[in-house]
């Protein structure tokens, strides 16, 4: 039987749905070039460069950054802390303590012409004292970790950028606009999995811009206490016309075992998505029919 943070969320109205664009990229405390040595390394985005780690205790800045090059490269992804070609991807991370004095490590791929990938954050599950305390085989570990959450990262954006290619041009352009309310990595989850039904299912192409959409969309996230072991997590999708009027709603409720979607979201955020994608179909074909 499915678990129930996993069971599609119940559809209450079928009127709109709702997304978000990716956050402001954050800056490192430490900025470096890297020798360019544009014969040397591949030149275009698959080229990382990887700088040290910016909040890292002693010397483990620039050491977690060779790990990582390292482990990149092992997963055949080119990369280097030492050097870069004159279009490398730059990854820019810093280690954040988290409400219980752990430590996060927090990534983003500074891209060249592009729209920085900002990666979902990695705990670490140490405090900065202990994991200054670490043998060399645990950072190893640590290190091929944070490589392959990157790679996975790239590779869900290459088969993004496949599919936006194939959609036919005509489709109506959403934006999403910062989803809100959701515990754990909900509010990012939720958009980037809205993003996937939407293009995936040739329902609409998703922009970045808000100036360059037909529509935006907006989802509230509201999780409320249901009993003593189980919350209810509520959707409202919301789709606007360019100059904020309001054009219809999808509401979504489900309830979980409490405290489920304090991390990872997951397959509910798909399951969720699926749901909202479901409802702005119904109301672009709506909209579609009234231009008509």
């Amino acid at each position: 039987m499915a678990r129930p943070h996993l069971i599609l969320f119940c559809l209450l109205a079928l009127l709109t749905v709702a997304c978000q664009p990716l956050p402001q990229p954050f800056l490192p405390d430490e900025k470096e070039t890297g020798q360019l040595m544009p014969l040397t390394m591949p030149v275009g985005e698959q080229s990382l460069y990887v700088l040290p780690i910016s909040n890292a205790p002693g010397e483990l800045p620039r050491d977690f950054a060779a790990k990582i090059a390292n482990a990149l490269v092992a997963l055949d992804w080119p990369a280097s802390a030492n050097v870069r070609s004159s279009a490398s991807a730059e990854l820019v991370s810093a280690l954040i303590e988290d409400a219980k004095g752990q430590l996060v490590w927090a990534w983003q791929l500074a891209r060249r012409g592009g729209t920085p990938l900002n990666g979902q954050d990695f705990p670490l599950g140490l405090s900065a004292e202990a994991l200054e305390q670490t043998t060399d085989a645990t950072r190893l570990s640590l290190a091929r970790a944070m490589a392959q959450q990157v790679v996975q990262s790239l590779e869900a954006l290459e088969n993004t950028q496949r599919v936006e290619a194939a959609l036919d041009p005509g489709l109506p352009k959403l934006a999403l606009l910062p989803f809100d309310g959701a515990p754990g990595d909900g509010n990012k989850t939720l958009a980037a999995a809205l993003r996937d039904q939407l293009q995936g299912a040739s329902i609409a192409r998703v922009v970045a811009d808000p100036a360059n959409a037909d529509y935006l969309v907006d989802c509230a996230i509201v999780v409320s206490d249901a009993g003593p072991r189980v919350q209810q997590v509520a959707l409202s999708w919301s789709l606007f016309a360019p100059d904020g009027q309001r054009l219809g709603t999808v509401n979504q409720a489900n309830r979980v075992p409490r405290g489920s979607l304090n991390g990872a979201w997951g397959e509910t955020a798909k399951a969720a998505a699926q749901g909202g994608a479901d409802g702005l179909r119904d109301m672009l074909d709506r909209l579609k029919s009234v231009k008509r």
